[in-house]
């Protein structure tokens, strides 16, 4: 029995296609790829007493967000579609991870709320970057910022991007999150700013 007779007559079209043949048979080289990269600065007293960097995990639940906003019909929430906020268990991000079952008060990232940071109030810091030409975007020029409360006294875990405002909020979208290399014990007054650099590749 020849080939053809094997094959789903809906796909007997393509096989006549060389280009197609030979992606079947090879690696995708021409693949999208988002990279996000975190850079977290903490401040005591005025003082840089530490920095480190690593690279974040998108989830599924955001990526599946841009996507319908680029090539479905969905539209972005407002002019700052993004927050960063932080969080306190300790706890590894993961591609399945949602807003609703990991942010707000009850969520298992331990989201820091009001008790824990008084800058900014209520909501969470926006993620504000620039109209850029290149294949990167970043909020270096205005970094996430977070002055912890003055009566606090904690550990920071890690760090994310999400669609809700409010520190409460998990009926938004969870972007990307990331657990810090080295976790981070805060007191009052301290403030930690994160840099998220977000760069898409063709590689």
């Amino acid at each position: 029995m020849s080939l053809i007779h094997k094959v789903n007559p809906v796909v007997v079209p393509f096989l006549d296609s060389k280009a197609i043949m030979q992606a079947v048979k090879e690696p995708i080289d021409s693949g999208l790829a988002f990279h996000g990269h975190v850079q977290l600065d903490h401040y005591r007293k005025g003082d840089l007493i530490h920095t480190q960097q690593g690279s974040n995990t998108f989830c599924t639940e955001g990526m599946a967000y841009m996507l319908n906003i680029m090539f479905f019909t969905n539209s972005k929430a407002g002019s700052a579609i993004f927050y960063t906020g932080i969080f306190k268990n300790n706890v590894t991000p993961a591609v399945g991870d949602t807003a609703v079952a990991k942010l707000g008060a009850a969520g298992t990232y331990g989201e820091c709320q009001d008790a824990d940071y008084s800058t900014p109030i209520t909501n969470k810091s926006s993620y504000v970057v620039v109209s850029t030409a290149t294949a990167s975007c970043t909020n270096a020029a205005a970094a996430a910022s977070f002055t912890i409360a003055p009566a606090a006294s904690f550990t920071v875990y890690g760090a994310f991007l999400g669609t809700g405002q409010a520190k409460t909020d998990i009926s938004g979208v969870l972007m990307c999150a990331k657990k810090f290399g080295t976790a981070r014990a805060v007191i009052a007054a301290d403030v930690l700013a994160v840099t998220y650099l977000i760069t898409c590749t063709t590689s």
